[in-house]
């Protein structure tokens, strides 16, 4: 059956305005001011905005690292997203072993995610190292859709300048393209054994070990192997003012260079360190001053920041002080975040005046789909697949971890109060939540295959 979603405020990246959507099966049919068709059934949308479904570019669902491992996996975390307005994802697998090649972390994760998955998915590689055979796999992991892969300039898979260099080279010849985990890691690891020793279980020496310069130097470095290469990159979760600049200092030389952050960035600072529950927020990046919020928060305004990611990595609370009570460094990384991104974004931004509306729907779901080859999501317009939501701006609430749906036993959002809330999501014409309510019967999401 047809569906119209009646007198709604569009919400589209290039502008908007009151109007009708037709649903014709997966597809959007139609966009206009008043649409017939006899015998749709009809949502009344009026007083709510009506925009694209979310598109989460940076997601961590089943990450392990060693023996541990994230709280959610495919099926509880893209459930929570759904609730959250979130219907597509695009997942970073975790390292396989040193030896194993390039396809392995991905036909991992794709039979995980198929069957499991209540989001529409797709899968970006991961480079822990580069050699001839990467190299001649590199062609055909693009071609089968897979054309994203993320390099890390920190942890032990991390590569070195003299890898990245000639990486950068094959990416291009293969179509793809490369996005960067930016930090500096011998400044990281050499701050981290010096606090370890002095102040080991204080967590405000997570922030002092990696420092704004140290993101900043990384970003610097990629930019000019990118530069040499004539590649564009992808920075993920920018942290800081620092960072930015350097970016913008590269575009107006000319590069092209898209720039990803997420709302921890945007609306908690390093202070929250020193709470009681400070091992909460061990991330990496970690959090940072208000000044570099405030600047995220303009750039992101002004369009200098592309788009808005989660980095979503929901290590337990529980294994968090479990295993860094006594020293932090031992603490697993990552927040949970991927329920929370749009109502936070839509509530701390476009209520606030910070973001447009139209600014809103680019950097959650137009910009993430456009770069990263998903053709048929992030945007409202005839053809393209129906996943929509609905937010009421009369609606409010306190974000805790009882009321979300995440499967872990903490938010670092809590008690941050939301107004606008996702009332209804379509993914693929099939309405899935229904005033708040669950309507999915099972996992639906498909693995996608993405073409830049």
């Amino acid at each position: 059956m047809a569906v119209i979603i009646k007198d709604g405020i569009i919400g589209r990246a290039s502008g908007s305005f009151r109007g009708d959507i037709l649903i014709d099966g997966e597809k959007i049919a139609a966009v206009g001011g008043s649409i017939y068709c006899g015998g749709a059934e009809v949502v009344n949308a009026a007083g709510r905005y009506l925009l694209p479904g979310g598109v989460d570019p940076h997601t961590h669902v089943m990450l392990r690292v060693g023996e541990n491992s994230v709280s959610d996996g495919f099926k509880a975390a893209t459930r929570a997203a759904l609730f959250g307005g979130t219907t597509t994802i695009v997942e970073h697998p975790s390292f396989e072993p040193q030896e194993a090649p390039l396809s392995a972390a991905v036909e991992r994760t794709a039979a995980e995610g198929i069957g499991r998955s209540y989001t529409d998915f797709g899968i970006h590689l991961v480079f822990q190292r580069y050699g001839d055979d990467i190299a001649a796999e590199l062609p055909t992991m693009t071609e089968a859709g897979f054309p994203t892969g993320k390099v890390y300039t920190t942890y032990g898979g991390r590569l070195t300048d003299e890898e990245i260099f000639p990486l950068m080279l094959a990416m291009k010849e293969a179509g793809g393209l490369l996005l960067y985990h930016c930090e500096n890691n011998a400044v990281t690891n050499g701050l981290a054994a010096m606090l370890s020793r002095e102040m080991p279980a204080a967590r405000e020496s997570w922030p002092l070990s990696r420092p704004d310069y140290c993101e900043a130097e990384a970003v610097r470095r990629v930019l000019a192997l990118s530069r040499a290469a004539g590649v564009p990159a992808y920075i993920v979760h920018l942290s800081t003012k620092e960072g930015l600049e350097e970016a913008i200092r590269a575009r107006r030389a000319g590069q092209m260079v898209y720039l990803e952050t997420c709302p921890q960035y945007l609306t908690l600072t390093e202070e929250c360190y020193k709470r009681d529950n400070g091992l909460d927020f061990v991330m990496a990046p970690p959090l940072r001053k208000s000044g570099d919020c405030d600047r995220l928060w303009r750039a992101l305004g002004q369009g200098d920041i592309d788009a808005v990611g989660t980095d979503h990595c929901s290590f337990s609370r529980a294994d968090k002080e479990r295993l860094g009570a006594e020293n932090v460094f031992k603490s697993p990384g990552g927040v949970p975040g991927i329920e929370t991104r749009m109502e936070l974004l839509f509530s701390e931004g476009v209520m606030k005046n910070r973001l447009s509306l139209e600014r809103f729907v680019a950097v959650t779901a137009t910009n993430p789909a456009s770069i990263l080859g998903l053709r048929d999501k992030g945007r409202i317009e005839a053809g393209a697949d129906a996943d929509l939501i609905l937010i009421d701006p009369e609606k409010s609430g306190i974000l805790s971890a009882e009321s979300l749906h995440q499967a872990v036993d903490y938010t670092p959002y809590e008690g941050i109060m939301v107004n606008g809330r996702v009332t209804d999501v379509w993914l693929r014409g099939a309405r899935v939540v229904e005033e708040g309510r669950l309507t999915a019967e099972r996992p639906a999401g498909r693995l996608l295959k993405r073409r830049l």
